[in-house]
């Protein structure tokens, strides 16, 4: 049905095989616009699999834009996804006062840190073992400085990996190794400093990424975020000279995933200015429901690259992270980190690549997948309890943190930037705008879960209850 193959020798998991093929069929225009879909019972019947195995294919879609579910009605291809020639489709293989508190000790603050994965988890006595065999079995010759794009084999095993985990197709050549997604964002703008100058990027974003691009004197092109991504609706064109950074699969800070019609406007937009989008995955493996989103590399392997990191998946000490270049890039970004003598510790590139080759990292991920789910679950019920309909909860289910929205005008406007007296540490999605909003604009926060246990998710969103109590704000 719809010519799909279930191909049941594959390592790829049948619910990523549907949805690939079911993308490209939508994507070739074989099923229009607006067409309905057949019921579940009958798909799951058509193609030997059980029908929760459809429902998540459909949900899954549904999330990226692809299908619009109409209750009582059933599944539509939705609107707005442009036709995508074959080259381009992927092959399958001041606010209110507040009265002033004792201040806890430091060690007794909850911080809601963003960005920060559970280092209790990290497995130690695992990864110390690769450490050792890679040191121990190290040949005297490679104590050298190395391949100016990284280990091969650790190339090679990326590539396999992103391949498996997310439909990327790609070379090792293509691969360079970086030391954390930061040197890999510092020799993208120094590599394309010679032609660009300005960079279309999404306000709210992460800081980092916005210090790098106006050291290196880009000139930065703020454009909105909604719950659907940045608002490329904005832009009419992709001047000359610019360049366009997306965090499409998991939006920081605000957690909305792009959507698929927003996905072709950017990459028709970029094709037709000869221009290029910086892809930062920073966290996609840790999408809590269905599977992960395919990368907006996939739609145009020639002008989107790909930023990832270990850091989320591992840990941040570890400062390794990856790019994944067009051909067309390969020799002129290798060139500059050469000059530059960006290397990365080549003992800790052996271990990992073994870890990798021997489905370590992918049982790590599935691990801590369920330890994420279970406290971001458990985070959104305590938030409901204690304040109800006063906020929204908002972002996909996916990462480690999540935003609050406040509806009372009064709990917005509490200075949420300097609550150490009561207890927590929460950022505000104020500190990561590009264009910065007046002292009395309304704004929400952001609750990172990814290092903190149930107990202290439970204390620390209870000292965020009485620190809001302090607006006033009648509860019944």
């Amino acid at each position: 049905m719809y010519g799909i193959y279930v191909d049941r020798e594959s390592k790829v998991p049948v619910t990523r095989q549907i949805c690939q093929q079911l993308r490209m069929i939508i994507e070739s225009g074989q099923l229009s616009a607006g067409t309905r879909l057949l019921p579940t019972r009958v798909l799951a019947k058509e193609w030997g699999i059980a029908r929760n195995v459809v429902i998540e294919v459909y949900e899954q879609l549904i999330a990226e834009g692809y299908l619009d579910g109409r209750a009582g009605s059933g599944t539509y291809v939705a609107e707005g996804i442009f036709h995508i020639s074959d080259s381009r489709i992927p092959t399958i293989s001041s606010g209110a006062a507040v009265q002033p508190q004792p201040k806890p000790e430091r060690e007794q603050i909850i911080d809601f840190a963003t960005g920060v994965p559970d280092q209790k988890w990290f497995p130690r006595q695992i990864w110390a073992k690769y450490l050792k065999e890679a040191a121990e079995g190290t040949l005297s010759e490679e104590h050298n400085y190395g391949h100016v794009q990284g280990d091969l084999s650790l190339r090679s095993a990326i590539c396999e990996y992103v391949y498996r985990s997310k439909g990327i197709q790609c070379t090792a050549e293509q691969i360079m190794i970086v030391s954390g997604a930061s040197e890999g964002f510092f020799l993208l703008a120094k590599s394309f400093a010679p032609k660009f100058h300005s960079l279309y990027i999404e306000d709210p974003t992460i800081d980092f990424t916005q210090e790098i691009f106006k050291l290196m004197d880009y000139r930065l092109v703020p454009v909105e975020v909604d719950l659907n991504g940045m608002r490329i609706d904005f832009l009419t064109s992709i001047t000359p000279g610019h360049l366009v950074l997306l965090t499409p699969s998991h939006q920081f800070p605000t957690g909305s995933l792009l959507s698929i019609q927003r996905r072709h406007q950017i990459i028709r937009m970029v094709e037709e200015a000869d221009s290029f989008v910086i892809e930062d995955d920073y966290d996609s493996e840790f999408r809590l429901r269905g599977i992960p989103v395919p990368p907006l590399q996939t739609l145009s392997p020639s002008r989107v690259i790909y930023v990832g990191t270990f850091s989320k998946t591992l840990s941040p000490s570890l400062r390794i992270g990856f790019i994944i270049v067009p051909p067309s890039l390969i020799n002129t970004i290798a060139e500059v980190k050469d000059k530059l003598n960006l290397h990365t510790p080549f003992i800790i590139q052996k271990a990992l690549s073994q870890y990798i080759l021997d489905g370590q990292l992918e049982r790590h991920i599935h691990k801590m997948k369920k330890v994420y789910k279970k406290r971001r679950n458990f985070m959104t019920e305590r938030l409901q309890h204690l304040f109800g309909n006063d906020i929204s909860i908002l972002g996909d289910e996916a990462g480690m943190h999540l935003q609050i929205s406040f509806h009372p005008k009064a709990y917005a406007l509490l200075p949420w930037n300097d609550t150490a007296a009561y207890g927590f540490q929460a950022e505000t999605i104020s500190k990561y705008r590009i264009a910065k909003p007046s002292p009395s604009t309304p704004t929400g926060i952001v609750l990172g879960y990814g290092n903190l246990t149930t107990e202290e998710i439970e204390e620390g969103l209870s000292r965020i209850y009485q620190y809001a109590s302090q607006a006033g704000i009648p509860r019944e």
